[in-house]
């Protein structure tokens, strides 16, 4: 099917295109590691959950409006740029800024927040990356996890990224084959990298009761 009347299509009824399983992917070796293998490995968590998994991808556009499809979980997306709420999913769509997005959706309220690409592309400074994990770390759960990807160049990250990472999360090795760290380089043009990253767990209730009693026993 060619591109032209996969675009007229999708203008004509986005979702008749995406029940004919239309896509606009764009074939790169960070994008078939984010598609195959970290989705799969996002899917897995969804499957061990007790309750259903919510997801929020931060930066959607026509590139990864088919990433619904491939997810085992509720899908939500966030864009600044209005025009792109055509492809966010029904209902579970927000325009806004992502050093914002806990004003519109509360702490705690995904399992996985996935931001891929948005370094050097509206967020530009160290200032608005810690506004960003700083929002990222609001709107996820305890033990909720953070895929984090940009391209690690001067351009497009003119400061030193892990660092302040580590200011914010925990960092961790997925079981993903080939993955054998929190940092996943992809050797392509772009110097992709992939960072997994987790919201440190709230401290059992139950342990922390026992130490209020001792604390007003003394």
């Amino acid at each position: 099917m060619s591109y032209f009347f996969k675009r007229a299509l999708f203008k004509l009824s986005p979702r008749a295109a995406e029940r004919l399983n239309i896509d606009f992917r764009l074939r790169a070796p960070n994008r078939d590691f984010l598609e195959e293998s970290v989705f799969g490995y996002l899917n897995e968590l969804a499957a061990d959950a007790a309750e259903d998994s919510k997801t929020l991808f931060v930066g959607i556009d026509k590139h990864n409006w088919h990433y619904p499809r491939l997810l085992n979980s509720q899908f939500h997306s966030l864009d600044i740029e209005a025009r792109k709420a055509v492809y966010g999913q029904p209902g579970r769509h927000w325009t806004g800024s992502a050093t914002q997005m806990a004003d519109y959706y509360g702490q705690g309220a995904f399992d996985v927040v996935v931001a891929n690409g948005l370094l050097g592309f509206g967020v530009n400074t160290e200032p608005d990356f810690r506004r960003l994990l700083e929002q990222c770390k609001e709107v996820l759960k305890p033990g909720g996890v953070l895929v984090l990807g940009y391209n690690d160049r001067p351009d497009r990250a003119p400061f030193s990224v892990l660092p302040v990472v580590h200011e914010f999360f925990e960092s961790f090795a997925p079981p993903i084959p080939g993955v054998d760290g929190h940092v996943h380089r992809i050797d392509d043009g772009f110097q992709h990298v992939f960072v997994f990253l987790r919201k440190a767990k709230a401290p059992d209730q139950t342990f922390r009761a026992e130490l209020e009693s001792v604390a007003s026993a003394q």
